[in-house]
């Protein structure tokens, strides 16, 4: 490149032309540190620059530039330094629009828009956090800081250095890497259920004859030439009148009920940031679908609680989390009859909402609520609309039912569990099956295991066979076990070790001259002390 610079035949040309070239190398490099490059080349009608201020660019054409003109003044300054080179230098922050003519008339329009200094504070952010790529973009007041960085907790570090420089920090870093997150999640459902119910049914026989009305279900049957009357087990109260040759028999149904369900979940989901997370709490029930040559086919339709969520992190802390949760249940009523099958229908309610809020913050979704009140009139007609007289006619009900669901969310960062916080035993794992004495004498139902370096791979399961006798009024309760005497408070621990035998190492102390063998734990396991 310094060999072709050098074949200029002018010397003016030549300095001109190493001018040019120590500019490109120098643009290079100022390219690779990130820094702006000197030279500034039009090659368009349109162009677009950026410059910081304080500082100078050259701008260089093709051809010869005899006429500029500067929009505004106050932002830059333009200077010609040789026919085809115009100097830019910034003054202050702002926008303006350079126009610059060639030898041939032509118009070249280059918008100029010039940015605070922060060069300062760029180069601070990349000595501190190598790792990142950070963009920084004064404004008149603030500044905003955009790029990518491979860990969460850099954001906030980043923030409180800019704060230093300027007022306000706009962020927009982006986290990169792959966050996991954990939802600590609470459903509480709570169902009230309100009945009143009211209905009479009775029968009267005179001799051989006899009237007999059932609108509330009660009777079943009436035999009028036997003056008998059959009850459908529906009543609450029932009673008769017997005169001689007249009876009379009435069947009430008066009904209060009050129901309450609570239905409490508390799941945990762990999930990483963008991918959805669900949980499901219900069943699923099967519908038949005709095919085609009278066949059918079964598909299963799910109904419960649903809960989908999606955590998306956005550094800082923060953290954007859709919630869509979805509660149905089987209603009866809205069923629909296929081939002489009954598929039922669903009573369904959902929300799908998104929020933005900080890591171990709670998010609580209230107000589903639903209050349904059902009513029923039933009864002769115009008898039944008789006042006081029309209750004997008719059967009236009654059912107000409230649900209410409430969901608290709380997000929290997490990561991997090492192996040496793991721990050695799960649940279920430090007990096994009783043998026959244990089961079937002293009722228990497992018995702990003997684990020696305290994981569950060595553990021993089970005491074996221990030599026991009914309790009888001759005797004592428990046959002598020939063992070596330890202190009735010796603590299961320190029996943990390998057994002998089919008899534990160091059974318990005698007690009233007996040894006694079998586990010796106390507490919310089940196992006494045996005496």
């Amino acid at each position: 490149m310094l060999k072709a610079c050098a074949t200029a035949t002018t010397v003016f040309g030549a300095i001109v032309s190493l001018a040019i070239c120590l500019g490109t190398v120098n643009s290079a490099n100022a390219q690779v540190l990130g820094r702006q490059p000197v030279h500034f080349k039009v090659s368009g009608p349109v162009e677009r620059l950026e410059m910081i201020v304080n500082t100078s660019r050259i701008l260089t054409t093709e051809h010869k530039v005899p006429q500029l003109l500067v929009e505004n003044q106050g932002v830059i300054r333009a200077q010609p330094i040789s026919p085809n080179q115009v100097q830019l230098s910034a003054l202050k922050t702002g926008f303006t629009t350079l126009t610059v003519w060639d030898e041939s008339q032509e118009e070249h329009s280059i918008d100029v828009l010039v940015y605070g200094d922060a060069r300062e504070l760029e180069n601070l952010l990349m000595t501190e956090f190598p790792d990142a790529t950070l963009r920084v973009k004064p404004l008149a007041s603030s500044v905003v800081i955009s790029g990518f960085v491979p860990r969460a907790e850099m954001v906030s570090r980043i923030v409180q250095m800019a704060e230093d420089y300027y007022p306000s920090v706009i962020n927009n870093i982006t986290i990169g890497g792959v966050q996991q997150i954990l939802l600590h999640v609470k459903l509480m459902e709570v169902s009230r259920t309100k009945l009143r119910r009211l209905g009479f049914d009775w029968a009267n026989f005179n001799g051989n004859d006899g009237v007999a009305q059932s609108v509330a279900g009660l009777v079943s049957g009436v035999d009028l030439s036997a003056g008998t009357v059959a009850s459908s087990g529906g009543e609450t109260v029932a009673f008769g009148i017997v005169n001689n040759a007249n009876s009379f028999f009435g069947f009430i149904d008066a009904l209060r009920q009050y129901n309450l369900v609570k239905v409490l979940a508390e799941p945990t989901l762990v999930t990483v940031s963008g991918r959805p997370a669900s949980f499901s709490s219900g069943g699923e029930f099967p519908i038949l679908v005709p095919q085609s040559l009278g066949t059918v086919s079964i598909e299963y339709r799910q109904f419960g609680t649903r809960v989908d969520f999606v955590p998306i992190v956005l550094g800082n802390g923060r953290v954007r989390l859709e919630v869509r949760p979805q509660v149905s249940e089987i209603d009866p009523s809205r069923s629909v009859t296929i081939n002489n099958t009954t598929v039922p229908g669903l009573r369904t309610r959902w929300v799908d909402t998104g929020v933005e809020m900080k890591a171990g913050q709670t998010l609580a979704l209230a107000g589903l609520i639903q209050n349904q009140i059902e009513s029923e009139n039933v009864g002769l007609p115009w008898l039944s609309d008789l006042p006081w007289i029309g209750s004997a006619f008719r059967r009236v009900k009654e059912q107000n039912n409230e649900i209410e669901l409430l969901i608290l969310v709380t997000p929290e960062f997490v990561d991997a569990l090492d192996a040496s916080d793991v721990p050695p035993c799960g649940p279920g794992q430090l007990t096994a099956s009783p043998n026959d004495t244990d089961l079937y004498f002293r009722g228990y139902l497992e018995t702990p295991k003997c684990c020696h370096d305290g994981s569950c791979s060595s553990c021993e399961s089970g005491y074996g066979p221990a030599t026991f006798t009914l309790p009888n009024t001759s005797g004592p309760a428990y046959e002598p076990v020939p063992a070596v005497q330890q202190p009735a408070s010796a603590s299961f621990s320190d029996r943990a070790s390998p057994r002998t035998g089919n008899l534990p190492p160091n059974p318990p102390a005698a007690v009233g001259g007996q040894n006694v063998g079998g586990p010796g734990l106390i507490g919310p396991t089940g196992y006494d002390v045996l005496q």
